[in-house]
């Protein structure tokens, strides 16, 4: 249990940024997984904030509970995460983020990386190693549903988070400098690990002749096309010759007209241009795979690297939630 002593509550902790970078020596790496938080626990109040300085509390109150059990004065910096079947559950997250009352069906746990204040003291401006070494006593101990996040200041050792814990659904690492204090306009790196998968396109975003974007179908284990999502805008030198090889569909299009949002993120129903279902891409695609309807889907827009000619959609497998290991 951390010291009773007296804490200033900070509703408003800005969280430090996180930027895209590749793999540097000399730094510490910790695992990154989905939705950032900062917690502050006073000696009669606990307040869980989101990135954007929302307020959680209401969302999580069995991880509420456990930190209002285990600590007194402290601002943790932690990542908010729900499991199931073995891997992280982005959209289980998101219903406990609509309402209170799932807890019970999709537990929370809440990951701590990071010490902003312990016992009154403000522990932004010393160095990280000092914050991870106050960290460590803190959460010495600490039991479920908290738990302090892994650290290496091992390069390899990171690599192989890249790539060994991609089927739980860890989306990579991220580095931060021993001697860097807590800044909320910082120079943590995220390190994104990558893979190479291939799609349908069932649709495109702009003209057929030349999309801007395809929207991505894999076959669901009844053998029925499904969107599980998007690329980023293609370059343009590429889109007219990517628009020779699309058709327009004919009227038994698996999809419908509108796509709803949350097909893969967007805020607004997704108004696009449906295609025969016949050409086969490769793309680069990350580790986060969230689930529609049950279904997984990629939950960021993947990167089209070229058209895979060769292959037909009838040689593509369903998208599972370990497709990591395809």
């Amino acid at each position: 249990m951390a010291p009773r002593s007296t804490v200033r509550f900070r509703p408003h902790q800005q969280p430090a940024d996180v930027r895209p970078a590749t793999l540097y020596p000399a730094l510490r790496f910790r695992v990154q997984s989905t939705d950032r938080a900062i917690a502050t626990v006073a000696e009669d109040r606990v307040r869980l904030q989101s990135r954007q300085l929302h307020s959680l509390t209401p969302f999580f109150p069995d991880v509420v509970d456990a930190l209002g059990t285990w600590f007194r004065n402290v601002v943790l910096d932690g990542e908010l995460v729900v499991c199931g079947d073995g891997r992280l559950d982005f959209t289980a997250l998101q219903r406990r983020l609509a309402s209170s009352r799932v807890a019970a069906e999709a537990p929370a746990s809440f990951l701590v990386f990071d010490v902003l204040e312990a016992g009154g003291t403000d522990l932004r401006a010393y160095p990280y190693k000092v914050r991870r070494a106050v960290l460590q006593r803190l959460l010495d101990g600490l039991a479920p549903p908290l738990a302090l996040v892994p650290m290496t200041t091992d390069a390899t050792a990171a690599r192989g988070c890249l790539t060994g814990h991609l089927d739980a659904g860890i989306e990579g690492v991220v580095a931060k400098r021993l001697n860097q204090p807590y800044r909320p306009r910082s120079t943590w790196r995220k390190v994104r690990a990558y893979t190479s998968m291939e799609a349908i396109v069932g649709g495109v975003l702009g003209p057929i002749s030349a999309p801007v974007a395809l929207v991505l179908g894999r076959p669901d284990q009844r053998g029925e096309l499904r969107v599980v999502g998007r690329t980023t805008p293609i370059p343009r030198h590429l889109r007219a010759e990517i628009g020779t090889q699309l058709r327009p569909a004919c009227a038994a299009h698996p999809w419908p007209a509108v796509l709803r949002p949350a097909r893969y993120g967007d805020s607004a129903p997704v108004e696009y241009a449906r295609v025969e279902p016949r050409v086969v891409v490769e793309l680069v695609v990350d580790a986060a795979i969230g689930r529609v309807q049950g279904r997984p889907v990629w939950r960021h827009p993947a990167n089209l690297r070229r058209i895979r000619a060769e292959l037909h959609p009838m040689d593509l497998s369903p998208l599972a939630s370990d497709a990591w290991s395809e």
